[in-house]
């Protein structure tokens, strides 16, 4: 990323071109980190749009003691969090009915070479098949590095419920990726 003082500066000060160039600097890594939190590209592109709405209007809050990246990062994610927070209860329910389905359909590709790999894409959808509680927790502890306890207290969770989701996901994980990998070797066999 490209991201100038006089850039910051500029878009503190409410010039479009600034918040325009901004936004193009800044849209890969926020959709990124959506991503992980989100099911689908559209929802990702909300919380991303919303996301760059919301450092916009508190600019002015950036002092420049750490990185802007760092702090367009954190922004972001608690973005993330508080969607979470806003469909918990509607994400818990639709996640335990669609577990078992998404568990078995997650796939793995060949790469070109004919070795066996995993491309980001397929990744994604193994971590996003997780439940939503067990994503959220991997995503911030694991992908993102947050304490656990930050991240507990973040999801509103304990820290040892916390270290549970974590390890159900690596589990899980690694059990999908030894189904995933049985399949494409019997495929290419």
């Amino acid at each position: 990323m490209k991201i100038t003082d006089d850039l910051i500066t500029r878009t503190k000060k409410g010039e479009r071109k600034a918040q325009f160039e901004l936004y193009r600097e800044c849209y890969g890594l926020m959709m990124k980190i959506c991503l992980r939190y989100q099911k689908d590209n559209d929802s990702a592109k909300d919380l991303v749009n919303q996301a760059f709405l919301k450092i916009c209007s508190n600019i002015d809050q950036f002092n420049g003691s750490a990185p802007f990246e760092q702090w367009m990062k954190r922004v972001t994610i608690n973005m993330c969090i508080d969607e979470y927070r806003k469909n918990k209860t509607r994400n818990e329910v639709t996640d335990l009915q669609n577990f078992g389905e998404e568990f078995w359909s997650a796939k793995v590709t060949a790469s070109n070479e004919g070795s066996q790999s995993m491309d980001a894409e397929s990744l994604r959808s193994l971590i996003r098949s997780l439940p939503s509680v067990s994503q959220k927790v991997f995503n911030m502890a694991v992908l993102d590095g947050f304490p656990y306890n930050e991240v507990a207290k973040s999801i509103e969770i304990s820290e040892a419920t916390c270290r549970w989701h974590v390890h159900f996901a690596r589990k899980t994980l690694q059990t999908m990726l030894k189904k995933s990998m049985n399949t494409l070797t019997t495929v290419l066999l």
